[in-house]
């Protein structure tokens, strides 16, 4: 296991930049689960999650305990729902500080929620097709919490975000509860991994499009369909799920991808707490399993979350939230690949 990739980074000529916004915009609470993208024009570009809550968590031996367990939500006194809004960013190209940045609109397309989680959750940032979307899971519309992924296209200026389309992502299979986390491919327009162990690639069918009528308006949807659906899976101890994009890696048709790990389990007392790991997987052109990396923690907390991977000059761009309350943006080197532990 990686203990500390942040650390690994700073000790090989990387940087580490925490990602603010004004904090009379976010009341104190918190920034987490940041992600990336590089524009046509070179321009670095980030969406952060502006979660309307802050996360306690006793981390390391965990003797600071509150009546809740060593995992709480602290909301705001008038809202107890969590709740998340997201800002668009523009980076600096050097210290990946946020240059600028515009609260997204949702306006046009909101309904009321009714269920506890309100907004569109690590929502990950893309370009397809000339035009720039954000993509996410909501689980607001439907009483019982179900999930799915929404595609929304954003009109971004210097003045304002504006949601123009809100399209909720059918699922190939219609049988699940909550869809979240997949992963776009970068180089494929409109497809995600929706799976990564063992791989299943899915493509959103934008010219399929219909409407739901739920308890408190009306939804745009859209279908998928499985379009690579492969065999081979990897022995690891949990479950591998979705972080970052898919991005393309070297010159022989790779891509490379940051996924997620989750050590979910409870305290005496039913408190529930859990542990966090991420890993780089690397697939061929034909998406077969090349290479895949220890378990890692990017600053060794129990609590840390990547929605974002992108390289810019021969070097990783890497976003993460720490703890649902702190955002950063990690720049590595990208030959340090080689010196991490990776699986045989």
């Amino acid at each position: 296991m990686i203990n500390n990739l942040a650390k690994i980074v700073l000790d090989n000529g990387g940087t580490i930049t925490p990602l603010i916004i004004p904090s009379e915009l976010t009341d104190g609470t918190g920034l987490c689960n940041v992600s990336v993208f590089i524009d046509d024009n070179g321009d670095i570009l980030a969406n952060i999650r502006h979660v309307h809550y802050t996360l306690y968590h006793a981390e390391f031996n965990q003797n600071f305990y509150c009546k809740w367990g060593c995992l709480a939500y602290l909301n705001p006194e008038d809202d107890v729902h969590l709740i998340t809004g997201n800002y668009l960013c523009k980076l600096n190209d050097d210290t990946l500080e946020v240059e600028s940045y515009q609260k997204v609109d949702t306006s046009k397309n909101d309904i009321p929620p009714i269920w506890d989680f309100h907004g569109l959750e690590d929502a990950r940032v893309m370009r397809w097709d000339s035009k720039f979307y954000i993509c996410g899971v909501r689980r607001d519309v439907k009483p019982n919490g179900e999930g799915r992924m929404e595609l929304c296209e954003i009109d971004w200026t210097k003045d304002h975000a504006i949601e123009l389309t809100r399209d909720r992502v059918d699922p190939p299979t219609k049988d699940t509860y909550l869809e979240k986390n997949w992963m776009p491919v970068m180089d494929m327009p409109f497809h995600f991994v929706r799976w990564s162990n063992p791989v299943e690639v899915v493509k959103v069918n934008l010219k399929d499009k219909y409407k739901e009528a739920v308890l408190k308006g009306i939804l745009n949807k859209v279908s998928s369909t499985t379009v690579i659906n492969k065999k081979e899976k990897f022995n690891g101890p949990l479950g591998i799920r979705g972080s970052s994009q898919v991005i393309p890696f070297g010159n022989g048709g790779d891509r490379i991808c940051i996924t997620h790990e989750v050590d979910f389990f409870h305290h005496p007392g039913g408190h529930k707490d859990a542990h966090y790991y991420h890993r780089f997987l690397i697939w061929d052109k034909d998406w077969n399993l090349k290479s895949i990396s220890k378990i890692f923690k990017f600053m060794d907390a129990m609590v840390e979350f990547n929605t974002g991977l992108a390289i810019k000059n021969d070097n990783f761009i890497i976003t993460y939230g720490f703890q649902d309350n702190a955002a950063y943006a990690l720049k590595m080197p990208v030959n340090l690949l080689d010196k991490l532990e990776w699986e045989e």
